[in-house]
């Protein structure tokens, strides 16, 4: 865990406090959940595809800088284990080592082209992952579904954090 990682780590538990105490709806819900998307993307590696990788040197792009990412340059930073799923998990905690336990399982970005992000929405996991997954079973397993393999070497990012 990083530095900026440790203050998003403090923010979950602070806000999952809130979210239970106050129980106002949806925008606490909202700001919880990117709080924890937040959390991964300060990671300073992700991983990718091969696929990706090709298509972002065809294009000539620079996928290690974050600010790069846009709808126009074709990929995204997905979250292995979705931030809702992760949301759900984090809700049913006992305990803050119980959440930062949670954040550290999950603290994964894929860099994911749009096409192969596109496999994800067909097969039903954009938000989900699949059925028999449990928490301490591979983060991975929504790529392995639809076989997209991911690289074991990652990618060192640089710059702001971009969600």
């Amino acid at each position: 865990m990083n530095k900026e990682q440790a203050f998003f780590n403090d923010q979950v538990i602070a806000t999952v406090k809130n979210v239970k105490k106050h129980n106002v709806g949806e925008g606490a819900n909202y700001m919880l959940r990117n709080a924890i998307a937040k959390y991964s993307l300060a990671n300073d590696n992700y991983s990718t595809t091969q696929f990706t990788l090709n298509q972002m040197k065809e294009k000539g792009l620079d996928i290690t800088k974050r600010g790069q990412k846009s709808r126009k340059n074709e990929y995204t930073f997905e979250h292995p284990i979705p931030a809702k799923v992760l949301f759900d998990l984090i809700l049913k905690a006992k305990n803050d080592e119980e959440i930062t336990s949670l954040l550290k399982f999950s603290d994964q970005v894929v860099i994911l082209s749009h096409s192969e992000d596109k496999i994800l929405n067909e097969a039903g996991l954009k938000k989900t992952m699949p059925k028999d997954w449990k928490y301490g079973d591979d983060v991975f397993a929504r790529y392995k579904k639809v076989n997209i393999s991911i690289l074991t070497e990652k990618v060192k990012m640089t710059g702001a954090i971009k969600r």
